[in-house]
């Protein structure tokens, strides 16, 4: 087979998977979905990575398959949101994000987390947040890009609450990896295996908002997503906290979702009034960028933590 051949089969390949994953009909492939969506974070988090690897960052939209992917995956999420329903005014705004920031709590996840999962559970819950969580404090930092006035403001207080207010020990993604050290050693501890987080709930949970921050187009999905997420997140560190607590986990281990049950309660009231209403009526275009932000984001996010809790509660079937 000649070179041409053999590249216009592969090319055939990957369009089939694109299509398996992303389907403009039907319910898609989720083996072809979670393979896209793992290679997609894959890249993104190479975007994030330290000054020492400066040689191994690659450019932006280098690769035409992963922008294939992006592309791909951002049709199939438009299409899951029912475009009639989303606000058409500011004044609207306020109800509706309230209303859809509420859906994203997830009560009887929190319910288990709190009251009924084990330690191997609660363990492999931690490593599938730590997919996001380990990023945080640069994606907060890559959202104040282009912003001004009190919305920037905002975002830097947020920003600097991150990096634990000038103290290093009290850097927010330093105190997750503290805590994600001893759930690692838990499951190894346990011989559970955390291959089973790969799926692609997990990895479009994981991937959504780093494509929206690293992509400067998507910044008012960026700041609509993230503003749901701090919004609706207390009641899940509250119901780690809980649970951890019954299982007797060191109280340094928790210190993260301990501080984050006030910290993301106080964010998401000053996200709306410091972030959102300045800008959700400068135009009808920008206001359906951020609110097709909270849409896709709780969407992608119930879909994670739903199947989440069945890996969970596979554990212990």
């Amino acid at each position: 087979m000649t070179a041409t051949a053999s590249e216009h089969t592969q090319a055939n390949a990957f369009t089939a998977q694109l299509h398996s994953a992303f389907p403009e009909h039907g319910t898609p492939d989720p083996r072809a979905r979670e393979t896209l969506l793992a290679r997609l974070h894959a890249h993104y988090v190479s975007y994030m990575a330290g000054p020492e690897s400066f040689a191994s960052i690659p450019r932006l939209n280098s690769d035409p398959e992963l922008t294939a992917v992006e592309d791909a995956w951002l049709r199939w999420e438009d299409a899951q949101v029912d475009m009639s329903r989303l606000p058409a005014t500011g004044k609207e705004f306020k109800d509706w994000f309230l209303t859809v920031a509420d859906q994203h709590t997830q009560p009887e996840f929190c319910e288990y987390l709190a009251h009924k999962a084990s330690l191997e559970e609660m363990a492999l819950f931690f490593m599938g947040e730590e997919l996001v969580d380990s990023k945080f404090d640069d994606l907060m930092a890559m959202v104040q890009i282009g912003t001004e006035g009190h919305t920037k403001l905002t975002i830097a207080e947020n920003y600097w609450d991150e990096m634990g207010e000038g103290e290093l020990d009290a850097v927010h993604t330093r105190m997750f990896e503290h805590s994600a050290v001893y759930m690692r050693a838990r499951l190894a501890d346990a011989g559970v295996d955390r291959g089973r987080l790969h799926c692609p709930e997990a990895f479009e949970n994981a991937c959504l908002l780093l494509m929206y921050g690293i992509h400067r187009h998507l910044n008012p999905r960026a700041l609509g997503a993230m503003g749901v997420l701090e919004q609706s997140a207390s009641p899940r560190f509250q119901a780690m906290v809980d649970g951890c607590d019954r299982l007797g986990v060191p109280a340094d281990v928790i210190d993260y979702q301990r501080v984050h049950v006030h910290v993301d309660a106080d964010h998401g009231a000053e996200w709306f009034d410091g972030v959102f209403v300045p800008l959700v009526d400068r135009s009808p275009e920008l206001l359906r960028e951020i609110s097709l932000g909270v849409a896709t984001r709780v969407r992608v996010a119930n879909a994670y933590y739903q199947r989440i809790w069945h890996v969970m509660r596979d554990l212990t079937s």
